[in-house]
């Protein structure tokens, strides 16, 4: 049977776009990038740096749940579906007999319109304001609204101004809400400026990492009892994306003005950490209760 002209320019049409669609799903969806240059994580140096500041290493660790959400799984590791992962936003705090520091400090939930789906814990992020008061320290893995979103919506500030260590990445960065923080706060905070290693306190070690954000840090953490842990914020959003070694797609890298390259040879560095050192994932709930079940960290702020 013979086609009519316009006949053959539909099929023309509708083919074209088949393939176009397949080339951005290749692209967009399933595509992880390629590592660039590599990133290195000296744990002999970061033990160094941690056991060098005088005083005593810290006792355990403890975190708080502050909210549970969801993406489609194929945002959050490349080419695996569109089944919803869940996700949680969580709040750390490093324990010593005499001080407390926080790694992270979640967000309120007045500001929780931006996360798919959330469910907020109020109580949870009650006790992470009140642990903010209380600390010596607090630092963050990058400065994304829902790690800083904490401090952001304090009611004082000027109480938790002094122990708030913004980077000077995280402070000049573009993906710093600024119009989350009330006017004036944020020229308060003198920026934490560093290079190579930075000890914040006995056992916690500060190496930048960006890619995921300018401002993004590893935090290390080494407890007196030996135990060793790296905190790497949203380089990863599920051990699946180490284990893997295999980062966000492009569509979501691309919405987020993500270094894929360098993200992804960060994830290839924290896949060869030895076994024994804990990878904490600031969004893994699967990661999360299995940690909490082993006892590599203690669940909910105590004595507040």
């Amino acid at each position: 049977m013979k086609l009519k002209r316009w006949q053959r320019t539909a099929l023309w049409v509708i083919g074209t776009l088949f393939v176009v669609l397949l080339v951005a799903k290749h692209f967009l969806l399933d595509n992880p990038a390629a590592p660039g240059p590599d990133y290195v994580i000296d744990l002999a140096a970061l033990h160094r740096a941690a056991a060098a500041s005088p005083g005593a290493l810290p006792d355990h660790i403890e975190v708080e749940k502050v909210a549970d959400f969801g993406f489609p799984r194929t945002l959050v590791v490349a080419g695996d579906g569109f089944s919803m992962h869940k996700m949680v936003l969580l709040a750390h705090r490093v324990v010593w007999p005499d001080h407390t520091l926080m790694i992270d400090t979640a967000m309120s939930p007045a500001a929780g319109g931006s996360l798919p789906g959330a469910k907020f814990d109020p109580a949870a992020f009650q006790r992470v304001e009140k642990a903010m008061l209380q600390a010596k320290d607090i630092v963050f893995s990058h400065e994304h609204v829902d790690h800083v979103g904490g401090v952001s919506a304090a009611p004082d500030f000027g109480a938790i101004a002094k122990q708030t260590h913004l980077t000077r990445e995280q402070l000049g960065s573009p993906k710093l809400e600024r119009k989350d923080f009330p006017p004036g706060t944020l020229d308060r905070l003198q920026p934490l400026d560093y290079t190579g290693l930075y000890a914040v306190a006995p056992g916690v070690v500060l190496q930048k990492a960006p890619g995921h954000s300018p401002g993004s840090q590893l935090i290390y953490v080494e407890l007196a009892n030996g135990a060793r842990y790296v905190f790497v914020g949203d380089i990863a959003w599920t051990k699946d994306n180490i284990t893997l070694r295999r980062g966000r797609p492009g569509i979501a890298t691309l919405l987020m003005s993500e270094d894929r390259p360098a993200v992804a040879a960060q994830l290839r560095a924290l896949a060869a950490l030895p076994k024994d050192v804990h990878i904490v994932v600031a969004h893994d709930p699967v990661a999360l209760e299995s940690d909490l079940k082993a006892g590599v960290y203690r669940r909910g702020f105590s004595g507040i």
